[in-house]
This record gives C-alpha cells, structure tokens and sequence, in this order.
C-alpha cells in the first residue's frame, strides 16, 4: 500500500458538547500531550446547489489559508466516513465576490453562513477538536467536539483506521461522551436552510 499518497477520506465523529466545559476538553486532551495546538475562527460560507438538497461547497474564509470544500457521504446514514476535497486559495488573491461567481457558475448559491472558533489539537495519528459556532448575528448556535483521523495517516492506518478512531473517541467518555453520543449529521445537514 502507498502510504504517502494522499488521502481524500474524512473519518469523524462528532459530539454535541453543550454540556462539555471548555475548560475540562482542554485538560483531557492537554494530557494526551499534542504534538500542536491551533486556535482559530474564521467564517464558514455554505453555498448549496439549487437542484440538490445534498450538494454543497464550502468556503472558508480564513485569513491563513481560505480554502472551498466539497463534501460527499459515503454512507445515507451518517457522516462519519466522507469523500473530502479541500483546495487552499491563494489569500493575497481571493475574496468572497470571486467565490461565488466561481461557484454560481455551477448552480450553487449561498444558503448560510456560521462563524466557528476552534480549538485544535492535533495527535500522531487524530486531531481533536471543539468549537463554538455561531450564526451571522454572532448569535451562539451550538456547541461541538470532533475527533478526527489526520487525512496524512489515513492510508498507513490502513485497514485499522476505524479502531483508532475509537480508541481514541473511548478517551473522550471522562467527558460522558461514548459511541451513542455520535451525531449523525454533518454541519450543512443541521443548519441548512
């Protein structure tokens, strides 16, 4: 298997952490010792397809690296392993009047809009995160925690991929959250319009 090849499979999981304290995520996964720490917010743009209730693509418009995402299930049931695309923009040359026009051109058009501020923490082989999200009155819309497999260990997980996943969602149950926590929708399945 070519384990440097990337990889384009999303694995997740993800939490409604309306009664997980901040304060306590960043103590448990601090103990986990990380190997790096980001902090971030930056507004997300959802542009859905007008012929399509599910496609959609995703602008973040991050002054780092703003980048389109497009996002494609590979199960009805869940969003848990996903299809993901992310292509970084060039900061100095990109805003929001070219994305969409750039996307417009493909029948998509801005549904909403959610302002996230992330706390990251990124493992050897999963990345944790929380953050808030809010909508574009600032008005806080939810709170979440993900545990993710980093897309550049996918394929040298190989076939273990899915038990790393969940040895490290067990790490998350001091905070009471276990496997009948998963949220099944993804973001764009709970704010679409």
């Amino acid at each position: 298997m070519e384990t440097n090849k990337i990889s384009f499979k999303e694995l997740e999981y993800k939490y409604n952490a309306e009664g997980v304290d901040l304060v306590d995520f960043k103590k448990l996964i601090e103990e986990l010792g990380p190997n790096k720490v980001i902090e971030v917010s930056s507004w997300d743009v959802y542009y859905k397809r007008k012929d399509s209730d599910d496609r959609f693509v995703r602008y973040r418009k991050s002054t780092e690296v703003p980048e389109l995402t497009k996002k494609v299930k590979t199960k009805d049931s869940n969003n848990w392993e996903r299809l993901e695309v992310d292509l970084p923009l060039d900061p100095t040359r990109i805003n929001e009047e070219i994305v969409t026009e750039f996307v417009a051109i493909d029948n998509y058009e801005e549904n909403f809009r959610i302002y996230k501020s992330c706390f990251i923490y990124f493992l050897d082989d999963v990345n944790f995160v929380w953050y808030s999200v809010y909508d574009k009155n600032m008005n806080e819309k939810g709170r979440f925690i993900e545990v993710e497999v980093n897309k550049d260990r996918v394929n040298e997980l190989g076939s273990t991929v899915s038990d790393v996943l969940k040895e490290y969602e067990q790490k998350l149950s001091v905070l009471g959250i276990n496997p009948k926590n998963r949220l099944k929708k993804s973001l764009f399945e709970i704010f679409v319009k």
